[in-house]
């Protein structure tokens, strides 16, 4: 078994090689040549056996000390033996680059009720850190005004920072806030930036602060998530109606939402009068002591 870096020659290889897990379904052809050009940063390791990929893992820094772990995948025409020899190989492999890096902790998402994956993350040392329901939606039409709640660009992102600390969004998984696979623990920086996109809004009434949102936007996916949204019934009408518009003017074909309560996801859905739809991630850790 060969553990090593990936190289630009395998390129076809990685496309052709684990395609029948996802089918049409799988993103990697979308972010590949992305994550070529950043390998350097962020490594791609493949795990081969008589020249066939078995295996392969991307880690990625988020921001600084944030790691998450991409693409983990077999290939379903190698042997159970092969695919778990190649994980904990893949393992190795990662835990050294970190230690290098002096990061301490990797982070881990998939479905969960992909089993094939958690059965990958296990035999790499993952344990669950935290669900969050996740949904997906083609982006509706923008729904009428309902009722005069004042959106805003905040001069200062600062303000929101305490706001949704305390959010049912983020307080129950600890201030970890979902970009649509990875989550990243909410910090000012996410917040500045996200005003200078026009992300980041709060909702005004009477003068008094009663809702904010943060957007993230996927461009390879064409998507606009939901990542942290609060507050009043009224407000959340009003902030969904903004996001919406910032949907057609991005040209995002879909809207993500995301919540740790499946339940409020789903009241919200039905709130914005969207099709109630949704399934849980499960967000993994692993520890590199």
């Amino acid at each position: 078994m060969i553990i090593r870096k990936v190289r630009q020659d395998d390129r076809e290889a990685l496309l052709t090689s684990f395609k029948p897990l996802f089918n049409d379904w799988d993103y990697l052809p979308l972010v590949i040549d992305d994550w070529f050009s950043n390998s350097s940063k962020n490594p791609i390791f493949v795990a081969c056996s008589g020249g066939i990929l078995i295996s392969m893992l991307q880690i990625a820094e988020l921001s600084s000390g944030e790691w998450y772990i991409n693409g983990l995948r077999s290939n379903p025409n190698a042997r159970p033996n092969q695919i778990a020899c190649s994980i904990l190989a893949l393992k190795r492999a990662a835990e050294k680059e970190l230690k290098d890096k002096k990061v301490n902790t990797l982070r881990y998402g998939t479905l969960y009720n992909n089993r094939e994956s958690l059965r990958l993350a296990s035999l790499m040392g993952f344990k669950e850190h935290f669900r969050l329901g996740h949904a997906s939606n083609p982006t509706p039409g923008i729904p009428d005004a309902e009722k005069e709640v004042e959106i805003v660009i905040p001069d200062n992102a600062d303000e929101l920072m305490a706001y949704f600390e305390q959010s049912s969004c983020l307080k129950p998984v600890g201030g970890y806030f979902f970009t649509w696979w990875d989550t990243r623990l909410l910090q000012k920086i996410h917040l500045i930036e996200a005003s200078k996109e026009g992300l980041l809004f709060k909702a005004i009434e009477g003068g008094r602060l009663v809702g904010a949102l943060m957007l993230w936007h996927i461009k390879w996916q064409e998507c606009l998530v939901f990542s942290v949204m609060e507050g009043s019934d009224e407000a959340l009408k009003s902030l969904y109606r903004e996001a919406i518009i910032c949907a057609h003017k991005l040209g995002c074909k879909s809207i993500g939402m995301v919540h740790p309560s499946m339940g409020e996801m789903n009241r919200r859905q039905k709130l914005f009068g969207l099709n109630i739809r949704g399934c849980e991630t499960v967000q993994l850790i692993y520890k590199n002591r």
